[in-house]
């Protein structure tokens, strides 16, 4: 398991440095056209705005993930459910890196049923 985690740290470490430079492109889109002289453009150079927010917004949570995940490899804490300390499945850790949740959990909490407090960051207290 200890090549997987490696290779996992890897992933992991390629991921964040894309994440970085896809959040410093896009944060180039969140300015705001104010010397454009119709309501429409300036709607339209909003709303382009409004999006690139929001795109950002999921990247930089994306990006927390993925540094949360790099912590609890140092902390050896990595792999472990944040909401029943069950082991994650290493088929979701390598479909996705920076799983925090099992696969159990992780559909309680898209439902909404979470069992107590979500964590939703590995590291992080509630």
């Amino acid at each position: 398991m200890t090549d997987q985690i490696k290779f996992l740290k890897a992933v992991l470490r390629n991921k964040r440095s894309e994440l970085a430079r896809t959040i410093r492109t896009q944060s180039a889109q969140l300015h705001v056209g104010e010397g454009e002289p119709d309501l429409l453009d300036q709607m339209q150079s909003m709303s382009r705005r409004d999006q690139a927010a929001a795109f950002l917004n999921s990247l930089t949570r994306t990006l927390a993930s993925v540094d949360a995940a790099l912590l609890a490899m140092q902390e050896g804490s990595y792999g472990t459910c944040t909401e029943c300390d069950d082991p994650i499945a290493i088929r979701r850790l390598q479909a996705i890196p920076w799983a925090s949740h099992c696969v159990r959990c992780q559909e309680m909490l898209d439902r909404g049923n979470h069992m107590g407090a979500a964590i939703p960051y590995w590291g992080q207290a509630a």
